[in-house]
């Protein structure tokens, strides 16, 4: 599965536009991998497409960790929060689609409750 495939699973799920389904993807990537230890989060970012390496490599930052995923997503495309959290959770899905069960499991075991709840 390509970039371009996640971003159009996105869409397909939740309803959102393009550029909606981008930001979700990235956002809940960036929010993934600031709660990953350095290990699971170099893997994470190693089988992720090219787009998105960067933002799954990105070094572990206070703003990034205390702020609430859907309160990014709805300041970032101006949505309201069914929305947000609509495109969130089809973003996660569509990871959990790209990454094999194992890598998944791997993934939620070092999120916190918050972010398992949010995700859905």
């Amino acid at each position: 599965m390509k970039y371009i495939d996640l971003i159009r699973k996105i869409k397909a799920v939740a309803g959102a536009r393009d550029d909606e389904s981008q930001d979700a993807l990235e956002l809940v990537v960036e929010n993934i991998a600031s709660n990953l230890t350095e290990y699971t989060r170099k893997g994470f970012a190693a089988k992720l497409p090219q787009e998105l390496q960067d933002a799954a490599q990105t070094a572990p930052t206070m703003g990034i960790v205390d702020d609430d995923i859907i309160d990014q997503l709805m300041d970032i495309d101006d949505v309201d929060e069914h929305r947000a959290r609509r495109n969130i959770r089809a973003a996660w899905r569509a990871l959990c689609e790209y990454f094999d069960p194992e890598s998944v499991e791997d993934i939620q075991a070092e999120l916190p409750p918050h972010m398992k709840v949010v995700l859905g």
